[in-house]
């Protein structure tokens, strides 16, 4: 980690675990956190960034985020779905369904995960009307193989600890809304452990699986239409 440069000059270090082929070793990520904080610039007036851009393959350095059990200046920003706002900017970008009522449906079907608004954009490219795209995004979302995929690639599934977390919500909440202690509540009350239970509830909101609803949370549409697809699946095959 360089800790020279001239003074004035901007510099962003970014280490991205994400593209790694192989599984990166908590130590690893530990590493990276203390080497952006100890190896200071020795010249005045130079200021570094560091961005650390991982995701929850790396639940130990999560962990220490999340907990705050260890000193350090790191704080996570989480980019994990579109809201409106960027959904909006990314339709009118790549023409998907820049009409209000589109752009509606288009949230709808998405939930703004990656993967599903990735789906979209590739629908587009095949299809010219805007409509169609919305159908076609709709008949994926049917699909078990596509809902097990895109639970998967939000993360929830990473570790089984969030996964049974986030699967007692639904069941004990069927009116939909709930607040962070009545969570963490419904978790400890399936994984015995109440301490293990608020890390979850603090992993799964940083995963962005929960809509906020003033000072209420509900647990994202398409997502928990996604989990208990494939949880119905496995109930089955099991």
């Amino acid at each position: 980690m360089c800790s020279g440069g001239p003074a004035r000059e901007r510099r962003v270090v970014i280490s991205a675990f994400v593209n790694y082929r192989e599984p990166v070793r908590a130590e690893t990520c530990r590493e990276a956190v203390d080497l952006a904080e100890t190896p200071l610039p020795a010249t005045p007036g130079v200021t570094r960034g560091v961005v650390l851009v991982t995701d929850p393959a790396q639940p130990a350095l999560w962990r220490s985020l999340l907990t705050e059990t260890e000193p350090t200046s790191a704080a996570p920003v989480v980019l994990r779905r579109r809201d409106h706002r960027s959904l909006r900017c990314w339709a009118q970008r790549v023409n998907v369904s820049p009409a209000e009522g589109r752009l509606d449906r288009l949230h709808e079907l998405t939930g703004g995960w990656p993967l599903l608004v990735d789906r979209a954009h590739r629908l587009r490219e095949e299809w010219s009307d805007p409509d169609e795209v919305l159908r076609r995004l709709a008949d994926l979302r049917a699909d078990r193989v596509e809902a097990r995929a895109s639970a998967e690639a939000t993360g929830v599934c990473e570790d089984p600890l969030p996964a049974a977390g986030y699967r007692a919500l639904p069941d004990e909440f069927k009116d939909g809304l709930f607040d962070l202690e009545g969570a963490a509540t419904a978790v400890a009350l399936k994984i015995d452990d109440e301490d293990e239970a608020r890390l979850i509830v603090d992993f799964l909101g940083t995963l962005q699986v929960f809509d906020r609803e003033d000072t209420q949370l509900r647990l994202e549409p398409v997502l928990r239409e996604c989990v208990a697809s494939t949880g119905d699946r496995a109930a089955r095959e099991s």
